[in-house]
């Protein structure tokens, strides 16, 4: 006969009544006294615990009523009684231990108030239940109720996939925000730079600073406190304006370990490739007399970076070009007015100052498109003459905008431009140099609305 048959219709066992039993009616009988006892026990340990009832006129405690608050020795006498031997300890080891309701306990406590503890899981292989002829049918269902559960597993467990995740939406959100750290490090690297322009990139590191301790990414916290260590050094009192030799080096050396860590956040060779090529070409373009064949002459001799061109004589550049002299001069002329103009030449270190240049070019170009329209509408002589110079000066105008705009980092902006009409390049540009201007004023507030806050705290 299976377990469950004994549970639904227990047979009758012929037992003799223990020297201290007591006839029907007169009181309570231990539960190891009596051979089916067991069985009726087990009965009423599985039934919901019935309501207090009365005996001999008294309400007997609803403790005694439910079978469930069976003391663990009584079980285990059940088992002496049935002739086979349960100690109280084995009995008592089966009850749920302390260590995993606290283990519970401190899980529902770290989970979030919308999150819920899981129930823990169902075992991945059937229970065996022992024969009941072989120990007492209570203990093997403890067993198989009171066994170890495993460890409280919660509702949106942080798993590997989770954490790349999260580390790939962090560098998504650090490329933006090291745009000023990337500019400086550019003329760091293939350009002059001060030492005060480093200052300006500091903030930006050290916001990122705060991002990167609780997303956990360890590495970028120490490459970070590396990087502004030598910073640190570079700007100290009695140092020279400009960074020497050295100092430029372990800077160099210091950046390296960042751009390890976060390649798209801190990468210099990719950003140059994107923008040098654009600002070579619109500056050659703004030259006299400068024709396409001869740029591509001058692109082919070796003078497609700011660096070749910045010290290029106008002789050395109608020598290995052979481009006529007086073009040369004209070329050597634009290349220096821009850097004496333009001292961050691959990228601005003053967003501020960039954003203030770009919107007075803005109003000369929107000028010069208007009268540009005002000319195209007349025929003379006069008017096509000033029309093709109108064109030209618009035209030249437009190329210094998109230099400013390759400087703040809109490379995708400048590319796009070209293959507009002319006056909806002018809203384009207005639009962004409206937004950039608004996101500008509030980063500048936000340190304010900081100290504010902490001042209420306190």
């Amino acid at each position: 006969m299976s377990i469950f048959s004994r549970l639904k219709k227990p047979a009758p066992v012929e037992t003799k009544p223990a020297p201290d039993a007591k006839p029907n009616g007169g009181g309570s009988s231990h539960p190891a006294a009596s051979g089916d006892s067991n069985h009726e026990e087990l009965r009423r340990w599985a039934e919901p615990p019935p309501p207090a009832a009365k005996a001999n006129g008294v309400h007997a405690p609803a403790a005694k009523a439910s079978a469930a608050a069976l003391p663990v020795a009584a079980r285990a006498a059940n088992g002496h009684a049935n002739g086979h031997a349960a100690p109280a300890a084995v009995a008592a080891s089966k009850q749920p231990s302390l260590s995993t309701t606290m283990a519970y306990a401190a899980a529902a406590a770290r989970a979030p108030a919308e999150r819920s503890i899981v129930p823990p899981p169902a075992p991945s292989t059937p229970v065996v239940i022992q024969d009941p002829a072989k120990g007492s049918v209570e203990l093997v269902l403890d067993d198989v109720l009171y066994g170890e559960p495993p460890p409280p597993a919660l509702h949106g467990t942080f798993t590997a996939s989770d954490h790349a995740a999260l580390q790939s939406t962090f560098e998504d959100l650090a490329v933006p925000h090291m745009a000023e750290v990337r500019s400086v490090m550019m003329e760091l690297q293939w350009g002059e730079v001060q030492s005060s322009w480093l200052e300006l990139a500091r903030p930006a590191l050290r916001s990122l600073r705060k991002m990167a301790e609780p997303v956990g990414n360890l590495p970028l916290c120490e490459a970070l406190d590396k990087f502004d260590a030598a910073l640190a050094e570079v700007l100290g009192p009695g140092q020279p304006p400009e960074p020497s030799g050295p100092a430029r080096d372990a800077l160099l050396a210091a950046y390296a370990a960042l751009r390890t860590c976060l390649p798209r956040a801190f990468d210099l060779d990719g950003e140059r490739d994107r923008r040098e090529p654009l600002i070579v070409a619109a500056l050659l373009e703004q030259v006299p007399g400068l024709e396409p064949l001869m740029i591509e002459k001058m692109l082919e001799a070796g003078l497609g970076k700011l660096s070749a061109l910045y010290a290029a004589r106008a002789d050395e550049i109608a020598a290995v070009t052979g481009i006529p002299t007086a073009v040369a001069v004209a070329t050597a002329a634009r290349i220096q007015a821009f850097r004496s103009a333009t001292p961050a030449g691959l990228a601005t270190v003053d967003t501020a100052s960039t954003l203030r240049e770009l919107s007075h070019l803005l109003d000369t170009l929107r000028a010069q498109h208007a009268a540009f329209e005002e000319a195209a509408r007349g025929w003379s002589d006069s008017e096509r003459k000033s029309k093709k110079q109108l064109r030209r000066d618009r035209q030249v105008s437009f190329l210094q905008v998109t230099i400013e705009l390759v400087r703040l980092g809109e490379v995708d902006l400048a590319q796009r431009l070209g293959r507009l009409p002319f006056a909806k390049k002018i809203d384009e540009v207005d639009r962004m140099v409206g937004q950039a201007v608004m996101s500008a004023k509030v980063k500048d507030r936000a340190p304010a609305r900081t100290m504010a806050g902490a001042g209420a705290a306190t």
